[in-house]
């Protein structure tokens, strides 16, 4: 088979899926640009508070950072009411100053607040505090320094792990702010005031998608949660070797699949396991662990996937939840089809997350007709005319023999020839006789293109390959299914599926073609694809420039190559890549 084309259509499926999937919605704070970054960590022997202040805060922490800068060493003690104010059960706290030095900022993810590798370029004061614990306090509040009238001096964003689980994303420490202590289970210590907590903060999640010829179900949930509805050897604060977390997985799986039971249209069929991961979650991206990373048992996350083959689209999907205790009493949800998400909250009360099918229009795989590259020859009407004369005269010439009506005829048909072009008609012609323009045969290439990206919605793989047969030549159309099929899955989401959505042809342009039967094409088109999993959507959008040849196989123009030129990803505005 040409390379050109294996390697093409392979390239087409995996620039869909080669970058970070992105969530379709996150929430950007400005918590992590404050002129102050606070990094607080709460241990079981002491809190250590790492400090970025700017110029802009140095006037309103001078105590806390004069007291360091005057002691002849470090560490040195500082007092509890200097600057910062951390209290223990109502005590407050007395630190220690363990680094002091001026460094560049480090730059922050805008939506994370995590490091990025490139370098800030504004001057800082970095402190390092250490606050000893001589127990294990029930609460913490943490204080900025305030004015009399109780407002921040400071414009300091904040996180606080413990135990190396975050408590809150970046947000802005305004006031005294209460944190309560889980010492048991730091996954669920918790701020008093819920907005300051962390977005993903529930153990348990469970999401619906209903697409095309399947329902999925699938479960986010934290194994040492699961621990109090089945035996399971996960332990708070111990790692979970990666040798051992294929046996772990296997069991979760089996556990989970007679859990949240599904009826679809009445009946309740039997959950097909597709796929089950350690998973790493964060504000921007979700994905899979890999097995070099470390998992420890408080902090591990799972996702596991179950499928439900349907015919079509189903009319009406129920999900029930039934994994509540004392400590999970709200679970958040969503049910999602091609018009987006339906997000819930299941209590005890209101356990049921129920879809109904309101989509409107045809939501099922189409295939556009594929129409022939017709081409066509534009001629005056004033020339159609003369030569219809010229016709005429010629008759009238020979029934009467005369030379008078034959020159004529002549002189009208020099005419025609150089009639202007004025009120054109189109004669069409075939594509042997003249090649199609680009505007001619963009409705063909664009179908094609269609096509082929819709075919890979279906799951069995027969009828995914008949599909294909439609639009791709017999020679390439095996290896690009296998490899189409495989590029088209994120290998960094455990082997989720991208659907192409859409196609637009941007630009076509007729290249020159020694071959008959053969039409080529420098072609521009964009691609829309997205891919739904872990509680997101997530949308791609490519574009490309290709030389795409076209042949006429059995009476059908297929795609018989397709060499890229460029391909790129095309980010919206206020995304990442």
């Amino acid at each position: 088979m040409p390379l050109t084309v294996r390697a093409a259509l392979v390239a087409l499926a995996v620039s869909l899926t080669a970058a970070p999937a992105l969530a379709d919605a996150v929430v950007i704070t400005r918590a992590m640009t404050a002129s102050t970054i606070m990094e607080a960590f709460v241990n079981d022997e002491s809190i250590v508070v790492e400090l970025e202040v700017g110029a802009s805060d140095e006037a309103a922490l001078r105590e806390l950072i004069g007291a360091a800068s005057s002691a002849p060493s470090l560490p040195t003690r500082i007092p509890a009411n200097v600057g910062l104010s951390i209290q223990a059960d109502g005590r407050r706290l007395k630190g220690t100053v363990e680094e002091l030095i001026r460094r560049k900022r480090i730059e922050r993810d805008e939506v994370s607040g995590k490091p990025v590798p490139s370098p800030g370029t504004e001057d800082v004061v970095f402190l390092k505090l250490r606050y000893p614990l001589r127990i294990r306090p029930k609460q913490l509040i943490f204080e900025p320094p305030l004015t009399a009238e109780g407002y921040a001096t400071a414009n300091i964003g904040f996180v606080v792990y413990h135990h190396g689980i975050a408590v809150n994303d970046f947000r802005y420490l305004a006031a005294g702010e209460p944190l309560t202590l889980d010492w048991d289970d730091p996954f669920y210590s918790r701020f008093d005031r819920r907005t300051l907590n962390r977005k993903y903060g529930s153990p348990m999640n469970v999401f619906l998608y209903v697409e095309p010829f399947e329902v999925r179900k699938e479960f986010v949930v934290r194994p040492l949660d699961l621990a109090r509805f089945m035996d399971i050897d996960i332990v708070a604060h111990q790692p979970i070797p990666a040798e051992k977390r294929p046996e772990v997985l296997k069991r979760l799986a089996t556990f989970l699949e007679g859990r949240a039971p599904v009826t679809i249209d009445g009946e309740q069929p039997t959950p097909i396991l597709d796929r089950i991961h350690f998973l790493k979650r964060g504000l921007r991206m979700t994905r899979v662990v890999t097995p070099d990373e470390p998992v420890d048992g408080t902090s591990a996350i799972i996702g596991a996937i179950f499928v439900y083959p349907v015919d079509g689209i189903p009319e009406d999907v129920r999900l029930t939840w039934d994994l509540f205790d004392d400590r999970i009493t709200r679970v958040p949800a969503s049910a999602t089809d091609e018009a987006g998400p339906m997000p819930s909250i299941l209590t005890p009360d209101d356990a049921e997350l129920h879809w109904v099918n309101y989509l409107k229009g045809g939501t099922l795989p189409s295939e556009l007709e594929v129409d022939v590259p017709q081409s066509h020859l534009s001629i005056p009407i004033a020339s159609v005319v003369a030569v219809l004369l010229a016709l005429g005269l010629i008759f009238v010439s020979a029934r009467q023999r005369s030379w008078a009506f034959g020159l004529a005829a002549v002189a009208l048909l020099a005419g025609s020839w150089l009639a202007p072009p004025i009120g054109m008609i189109k004669v069409p012609v075939a594509a042997s006789i003249r090649t199609p323009s680009g505007d001619e045969a963009r409705p063909t290439i664009h179908a094609l293109l269609y096509n082929v990206y819709r075919a890979l919605d279906f799951r069995q793989e027969e009828v995914v390959f008949d599909r294909l047969a439609q639009s791709l030549a017999g020679d390439v159309l095996e290896q690009v299914y296998l490899e189409m099929r495989k590029g088209l899955r994120l290998e960094n989401q455990g082997g989720a599926r991208v659907r192409v959505r859409e196609v637009e042809v941007l630009e076509v342009t007729a290249e020159e073609s020694t071959q008959a039967g053969i039409l080529r094409y420098r072609t521009r088109w964009n691609t829309t694809g997205s891919v739904g999993h872990w509680g997101h959507t997530h949308m791609r959008t490519n574009s490309y420039d290709a030389l795409v040849t076209l042949r006429r196989i059995d009476d059908q123009w297929k795609i018989a190559d397709i060499d890229i030129l460029e391909e790129q990803r095309i980010v919206a505005p206020g995304s990442s890549r």
